[in-house]
């Protein structure tokens, strides 16, 4: 049995409560000190042991055959999520890498696979077999008019997705992949229309997580992969997520404990005059243009009875089944014990009802990563509705908004009484 070491940054934050609960996990607490800091983390590891740091992040020992790191860390919303992921994978150090062997046979047999990616769990099927791909339009209840998002773990895999790639898309993979970013490109006349929506086009990525890496490679082919989550609804970051509305519907779930971005990828067409980013994500305009030079921003959602070309362009997307409304200042309704309220700023204001700070100090990076966890969060309690506002419409702020936009009712303003 190994152990549970604790970094001496995140014992000087923890909770007696905390404390306690790490006391009842399954592996024996070890606190660090401050001199531990030049620990050989791979040889400490080695022996089913965990490092749980700050942020809730989970380190441990876990060789995946690809080129990165021997230890891999996954990342938590709270400290309760990292200890059930210990007890549920005791010895993760053996149990993953033989786990992505095993599903990634799933998926060459055409079977459906949920897994991470830094970006949303994804929902996997091979993308060459029209069969698979088509399971996962039943299980999503997905209509056809969507295309889907092909994912690699290495470029030799454009062969046979790609007919035509620009010098530009080289210049962006070097930058960007593996990363959350989806190139939209001249498709190979082998890709099948049923991936594609019968475009001209396929939209293909590299995550840059190493669960999904190495799961697409021990399949031995392209996956195609939406979200893995009912069509139109909030999108999962992380395995309980997915289990929740696909459950009996697929096949396996890969746990990577939780999404580090968030949000799906910037999704950028090549296939017109002027580079243009279909769907905002955590890449912009910023980063995209010292590479590109001109790059335009999409400002029409593609309707709803016909063909797209990329995935997150409807208007009604990302929905909570709890209506949530948009409103210019949420203080409005702090007297409201049935209203949920997303906060991007802790607060002193005492509100009646639920609260989600999914950012202490307005970091928009941190609100994207538990933007959807939140709603997930408030929507379980059964309330009335949630509010929230909108961030400043810059960097990934962009793409917060955009999912906001998308997931709150359009019309009419609820009363704060």
């Amino acid at each position: 049995m190994g152990s549970l070491y604790i970094t001496n940054e995140l014992s000087e934050l923890l909770q007696p409560k905390d404390t306690q609960a790490l006391e009842q996990s399954i592996l024996k607490p070890t606190f660090l000190q401050k001199d531990d800091a030049g620990l050989d983390l791979v040889q400490l590891l080695k022996t089913s042991s965990f490092l749980l740091g700050c942020g809730f992040t989970l380190t441990f020992h876990c060789p995946l055959g690809i080129p990165s790191d021997e230890l891999l860390t996954l990342f938590f919303h709270t400290l309760q999520d990292a200890i059930a992921f210990i007890k549920n994978h005791p010895t993760a150090h053996e149990e993953i890498p033989q786990t992505i062997q095993n599903y990634g046979k799933l998926l060459a047999e055409g079977k459906l696979v949920a897994f991470p990616t830094e970006t949303v769990y994804g929902l996997g099927a091979d993308a060459t077999n029209e069969h698979a791909v088509a399971r996962i339009f039943e299980a999503k209840q997905r209509p056809f008019f969507d295309p889907l998002i092909v994912h690699i773990a290495s470029l030799d895999q454009l062969d046979g997705l790609v007919s035509e790639a620009p010098q530009s898309a080289y210049r962006l993979m070097e930058t960007f992949w593996p990363g959350p970013l989806t190139l939209v490109m001249k498709k190979h006349p082998s890709v099948a229309d049923i991936v594609t929506a019968k475009s001209a086009t396929v939209a293909v990525r590299m995550p840059s997580n190493p669960l999904a890496l190495a799961l697409i490679k021990a399949s031995g082919r392209p996956i195609a992969a939406p979200s893995a989550n009912r069509f139109g609804y909030t999108s999962p970051t992380t395995a309980e997520h997915v289990h929740q509305q696909l459950s009996g519907r697929i096949d396996a779930v890969l746990d990577g404990g939780a999404c580090t971005v968030g949000i799906e990828s910037t999704v950028l067409s090549l296939y017109t005059d002027v580079p243009t980013i279909l769907r905002p994500g955590k890449i912009g305009v910023e980063e995209l243009k010292p590479i590109l030079g001109d790059v335009k921003v999409a400002q029409t959602t593609g309707p709803t009875d016909t063909h797209l070309e990329s995935p997150g362009l409807l208007e009604n997307h990302y929905a909570p089944k709890t209506p949530l409304y948009l409103v210019e200042d949420v203080a409005e309704y702090k007297d409201r014990s049935d209203v949920g309220v997303l906060l991007f700023e802790q607060t002193d204001l005492e509100y009646k009802g639920p609260t989600q700070i999914i950012s202490e100090h307005k970091n928009a990076e941190q609100a994207a990563s538990r933007l959807y966890w939140a709603i997930r969060r408030l929507e379980e309690m059964h309330l009335s509705f949630m509010v929230s506002t909108l961030l400043p419409h810059q960097g990934i702020g962009v793409a917060i908004n955009n999912r906001l936009k998308k997931a709150a009712i359009k019309h009419g303003q609820p009363s704060s009484l």
